[in-house]
């Protein structure tokens, strides 16, 4: 009996220790339903907070609208609407503003920016202050609504140590009216030249024709980067610069091949503006190595050549890269030769489809 009383008793105790494993067992599943239920009721909670906030907002917005449109119209003075912002409101109230200066030219935006006068102070403290996100959008509001009283503060952010904040400085200070913060953009324009060449291009020319003229000292700039003077000549090309046109010429005539994106961009400008004294410059560049310059410069043959270019654009028909041949063939529509291309569209050759493609544009 003794050894069947020891079985027992030593499987009593497997059973209690297998019961205590699985009363830890449920109490830390328990404890872990029970945090689960708390962070739900947390996310919750906080939903339930920004729907009500969201709700607040969009009373105070649909009570400001209507006295908004008086004064806009000048039907009500300025305390109709400023009577109904309170203190908390501030930075929503800014906001309401700037929706509206964005859409509004003349006057009436110069009545919005005289509504966010008193709040601006706030947001220029935050220029280099918080979160990139946070110090983008007070350099964002002090551009719109806030110039020239706070341009100082948006010509700051151009030194910001995020490349965002700096370029929504730039665009705020490289517009009409503002020519003499031009040199300090264009100086910071190195620090942006992983963008996009016709964002920048873009940006510059929101300059108007008073950029032009540093523009073309950038273009002309041999100390400069070419990828920098490349997006001057895009920029100079946007604004219908023909004075440009001398430049970029004397630029392909000093032997600039080696910086593919600057002789392209000054290929580009003659295509745009350019003459018929230009097209000696080009043809040397139609045999380029690069198929990038090689394109651009037979696209600019046939936009300012003449009908002795023909003969040179049919044989570039044959090109290894499909863009070059395809510009030879645009060039040929231009020049008058479309008989080349409608033969070439009739054969079983390996450019009727581009000769179709082009007859077809």
């Amino acid at each position: 009996m003794g050894p069947l009383i020891g079985d027992w008793l030593a499987g009593v105790r497997e059973l209690a220790v297998l019961d205590q494993g699985l009363l830890a067992l449920a109490w830390a599943v328990a404890l872990l339903l029970a945090v689960s239920l708390g962070f739900a009721a947390v996310a919750l909670l906080l939903r339930l907070h920004n729907f009500e906030l969201e709700r607040r907002h969009q009373d105070r917005v649909a009570a400001w609208e209507p006295p908004m449109l008086d004064v806009l119209a000048g039907a009500a003075p300025d305390e109709a609407l400023l009577v109904r912002v309170g203190a908390a409101d501030a930075e929503l109230f800014v906001s309401f503003l700037h929706g509206y200066a964005r859409r509004l030219q003349g006057e009436e935006r110069a009545t919005v920016k005289r509504l966010a006068r008193p709040y601006l102070q706030e947001f220029a403290k935050r220029v280099g202050r918080g979160s990139a996100g946070r110090r983008g959008h007070a350099v964002q509001v002090l551009a719109e609504l806030g110039m020239p009283e706070h341009a100082d503060a948006v010509a700051s952010a151009l030194d910001d140590r995020s490349d965002s904040v700096a370029m929504i400085a730039a665009r705020g200070l490289f517009r009409r009216g503002y020519e003499e913060s031009f040199p300090l953009v264009l100086g910071q324009l190195p620090r942006f030249t992983l963008w996009s060449r016709s964002f920048l291009s873009s940006v510059l020319a929101r300059g108007g024709h008073g950029a032009a003229p540093h523009l073309r000292a950038t273009l002309a700039d041999s100390a400069a980067s070419p990828l920098v003077r490349a997006v001057a000549a895009d920029a100079l090309r946007l604004l219908n610069d023909l004075e440009s046109a001398s430049i970029a010429a004397g630029i392909l005539e000093a032997g600039a091949q080696k910086d593919r994106e600057l002789v392209a961009a000054c290929v580009r400008l003659l295509r745009h503006l350019g003459h018929e004294g230009h097209v000696r410059l080009l043809r040397p560049l139609v045999i380029a190595a690069d198929p990038v310059i090689r394109a651009a410069a037979v696209g600019a043959l046939g936009a300012i050549g003449g009908p002795r270019e023909v003969p040179l654009l049919q044989d570039l028909l044959d090109d290894v890269a499909y863009w070059v041949s395809l510009e030879a063939a645009r060039g040929l529509m231009k020049l008058g030769a479309a008989h080349t291309l409608e033969r070439l569209a009739r054969s079983h050759g390996p450019w009727a489809v581009l000769a179709r493609q082009v007859l077809s544009e």
